[in-house]
């Protein structure tokens, strides 16, 4: 029996939920800024793909990503009207996953790791500077500040290095977001049909994350972005949130869809098996 758009949805909104909820908690808990820290990132963010896609796949088509769900439009394999339903659903999921997550925060003494001489940018994003100021890691220092989990890394969000130029995040984004799309979207996304597909996804989204963490986070997910700036604004005093908190934003969503939109084009010329452009 084919399953319904509302079943559909709520599939879309369970997976959201586990993974930015999974995602936003392991920033908080485990800094970036640690050592091992993107490998915690990757390797939550990766299984938790894995999980969802496994488990609720086979019911909504197992997007979890409005990018995903855009490209899935494109080549017709979702209906243009079933989309707005899809999007909110994985924003909505977003929000109360983050909000969720800032509920769970209690005031420590926070551990954080930064470059000698650069205390003043500890408290930043969790997921912003897996290497930052990469070109001096000789010179690390461990310093403890007494602040909550949730200010200590702005709710989980990601944001662009500072090291980094607006258009070196939106390259970044953009082809993580391609590498991503491509197998997440161009097969069959469930364990019955296609039993390495969960698993391809998922490592995909680790290596990404390897890949480019140290210059914009490797959100290629506008929920995964804009969720917990949203929910650091409501819980946040201003005083705790980074000065570049939205001055870099847009990066999240011009380059995912950009991405994207790339993917499905390169899908449509050479890797369809029906009606490809070029043979």
């Amino acid at each position: 029996m084919e399953y319904s758009l509302f079943c559909k949805c709520y599939a879309e909104f369970l997976g959201v939920f586990i993974f930015i909820f999974c995602g936003t908690m392991q920033a908080n808990v485990y800094d970036i800024m640690q050592p091992d820290g993107l490998t915690h990132s990757a390797l939550t963010h990766g299984f938790a793909t894995i999980v969802i896609i496994f488990t609720l796949g086979h019911i909504s088509g197992g997007h979890f990503n409005p990018v995903v769900s855009w490209a899935a439009t494109l080549i017709g394999k979702l209906p243009i009207w079933h989309l707005p339903f899809y999007m909110l659903s994985q924003f909505s999921a977003g929000f109360c996953a983050c909000l969720l997550s800032a509920c769970l925060q209690r005031q420590r003494d926070f551990i954080v790791w930064t470059p000698i001489g650069d205390i003043e940018n500890a408290v930043a994003s969790s997921s912003i500077r897996a290497g930052y100021n990469r070109r001096n890691n000789s010179t690390w220092q461990k310093s403890i500040m007494l602040t909550t989990q949730l200010a200590a890394t702005s709710s989980g969000a990601t944001l662009l290095n500072r090291s980094n130029d607006w258009w070196e995040g939106i390259i970044s984004e953009s082809i993580t977001t391609y590498f991503f799309v491509t197998p997440a979207t161009f097969s069959k996304r469930n364990f019955f049909s296609n039993p390495a597909a969960p698993f391809i996804i998922g490592m995909m989204a680790m290596v990404d994350i390897f890949a480019t963490a140290s210059i914009t986070g490797t959100a290629m997910n506008p929920v995964r972005a804009l969720s917990p700036n949203i929910v650091a604004e409501i819980v946040l005093s201003s005083k705790t949130i980074p000065n570049n908190f939205w001055t870099f934003h847009y990066i999240y969503w011009v380059g995912p869809y950009i991405g994207s939109s790339v993917a499905v084009i390169t899908y449509k010329f050479f890797l369809s098996r029906n009606g490809r452009f070029v043979n």
